[in-house]
């Protein structure tokens, strides 16, 4: 904090506040949450506004902020402003009313709900060649809207590009997306506020737009809008029923005129039982990898070997070969249902949900496909229902003998692997719910019947513990593990040794293990790095990866724990200078 010159002052920044929310024409409204990096700022106007109802939190990363001032600090550099909604040739207000209402019953459908980014929609009727290929956005909570394409194969090289924000700027594409208000330009928020347009929401002002190489940015002309508005009724007016069909046709109406907009998903057009696919770039699905293990096992039970020879020889004959052209040892309806499950993780988009249902119409014991069907779901409460579900269905799968007699030792047992992943999933779906302590006891009953911990719970259940409050469980559960190498088994020593001793020396050994482990994870606990807009899905030890997700679990604890920013910032290591370049000898 700069005391002479007043920067960072608390009372300034209240002051501030108060200035702006009294200003009707700035502000129009009292702000009923306000967001601040530090805790330190946040108990000051925590006492200052606790009388007038306005929350403030603590958050990762004042993204809005950061990016108004790039883009104040751009435009003071000469940046020209980015294109309105009217600058676009033949652009009218009638036309944008038309598109607003389209936009409008779009996002109150949520099509979101039977379809991901995952399922390229082809547009087979008349429309511009940008606009013949899309995704519906929203079905994880984060963007909505629709993105295009102009062919399938600038989709699929999305999936096998690293950084997709890299190759959008490189190549370019339209969206419509939502956003609040202030998100919108100046001249677009008058023209709603001025003209009525229809608004499905706050959070749901649309904005068609094309992003391009160098920040390019375009706005669609008459013709591209009136195209948008057509698929975006088209996908408003469709059903679930209509989506699995695979093909389907909607009369809609538009700022250029009736029409008829016609929308195929082609991977569904094929059989539920073709053989799978195979998508370059994408990451396997662990979970589809059992069938192997779950194929050898039922054939060695059914077989009576005489000596380890025999059915080495007998497994050889029976499983050489790629995995798909062998045949299933699948013979109950469960099992075959199993199998079916196994194909569906390797699937992607609808066809997921439409194998987990065809394995629950064989078997509703399928544990797993209530699994997927609740990581599918769009809404907390409809994945609870279903996880629940899946544990039931578990259970009566492994039946109470084994329920009683393995425990210990679940996750060797195959058929337990399904009732696991639907208590792993109710745990995660809980701790979304800011349920923690219903989380907390699913984690320890999953560490009761699987010690070893295959699925990472423990990772999951010490942050759960430390934010409760109950310090001793979280001291046993790192004792039980004490010989985890990861950074986040290393800084969450660090900070239950902290909460426990303060800035000990054994704390301080602690934090030094801690940074030697990852040297990574301190710039984002501190605020000093962003967080990616997507988690990493796997990780090395030490790598940024494996930071980025240590931090994301102890990021609410280590704010909630008084002194503890302070603490490591002070032992973390300053960033070493560069070295300088000998000359070269010419």
């Amino acid at each position: 904090m700069d005391t002479e010159t007043g920067a960072n002052d608390p009372a300034l920044l209240l002051e501030a506040l108060l200035e702006f929310g009294l200003n009707r024409q700035l502000a129009g409204c009292r702000p009923s949450r306000v967001e601040v990096a530090t805790e330190e700022l946040a108990g000051y106007l925590r006492q200052a506004l606790g009388d007038v109802g306005v929350a403030v939190t603590v958050v990762k990363e004042l993204a809005v902020l950061k990016a108004v001032l790039a883009d104040l600090g751009s435009h003071m550099r000469g940046k020209p402003l980015p294109p309105d909604a009217m600058d676009g040739s033949g652009v009218t207000v009638d036309r944008m009313h038309a598109f607003a209402s389209a936009a409008h019953d779009f996002y109150r459908a949520a099509p979101w709900r039977h379809l991901s980014d995952e399922d390229l929609v082809h547009v087979e009727s008349s429309i511009a060649k940008e606009l013949r290929h899309l995704t519906v956005l929203g079905c994880a909570g984060q963007t909505f809207g629709v993105g295009f394409y102009q062919t399938p194969k600038e989709f699929e090289a999305l999936f096998d590009s690293s950084d997709p924000e890299t190759y959008f700027e490189r190549h370019g594409k339209w969206a419509i997306l939502y956003a609040p208000v202030s998100d919108m330009s100046f001249r677009d928020a008058d023209l709603w506020e001025e003209h009525g347009l229809p608004v499905a929401g706050d959070q749901a002002y649309p904005v068609a737009v094309w992003f391009g190489p160098g920040e390019e940015v375009r706005r669609p002309d008459a013709r591209t809008l009136a195209d948008m508005e057509g698929v975006l009724r088209a996908l408003a007016a469709t059903t679930e029923d209509e989506i699995d069909q695979g093909r389907w046709s909607k009369d809609v109406g538009t700022a250029d005129g009736p029409r008829t907009v016609t929308l195929c998903l082609p991977e569904l057009l094929e059989p539920l039982d073709a053989p799978p696919k195979r998508y370059p770039g994408r990451i396997p699905d662990r979970r589809a990898m059992e069938r192997a293990v779950a194929d050898v096992e039922r054939f060695m039970a059914e077989s009576g070997f005489q000596n380890i020879d025999e059915a080495n020889a007998a497994l050889q004959a029976r499983f050489s070969g790629p995995m798909d052209a062998r045949p299933s040892t699948a013979t109950t309806p469960l099992e075959k249902a199993q199998d079916l499950m196994y194909r569906a993780f390797d699937a992607r988009g609808r066809r997921r949900t439409q194998l987990a249902r065809k394995a629950l119409a064989l078997s509703p014991d399928c544990a797993d496909a209530y699994v997927l069907l609740a990581e599918e779901a769009t809404e907390p409460d409809a994945s609870l229902d279903l996880y629940r579900q899946a544990i039931a269905a578990g259970e009566r799968a492994i039946g109470p003998e084994t329920m009683r007699n393995e425990v210990g030792h679940f996750w060797e047992i195959v058929k337990t692997r399904p009732y696991m992943r639907a208590k792993m999933g109710l745990a995660h779906c809980l701790q979304t719910m800011n349920r923690g302590q219903e989380a907390i006891g699913e984690c320890q009953d999953l560490l009761r019947l699987n010690p070893n911990d295959n699925q990472g719970v423990r990772d999951v259940l010490l942050p759960l513990l430390l934010v409760a409050g109950r310090d001793a469980d979280a001291g046993a559960l790192l004792t039980q593990y004490e010989d985890d190498p990861s950074a986040t088994w290393k800084y969450g020593w660090a900070l239950w040794m902290f909460r426990k001793e303060g800035d000990s020396p054994t704390a301080r050994e602690r934090l030094r293990d801690a940074i030697k482990s990852n040297r990574h994870v301190p710039k984002y606990l501190t605020g000093k790095a962003a967080f990616p807009d997507i988690l990493p899905e796997s990780y090395a030890l030490g790598s940024v990866e494996e930071a980025v997700l240590c931090a994301d679990a102890f990021f609410d604890v280590w704010k909630a724990t008084p002194g503890a920013d302070r603490w490591l910032q002070s032992s973390a290591p300053a960033k070493p200078k560069a070295r300088p370049k000998k000359p070269r000898r010419r």
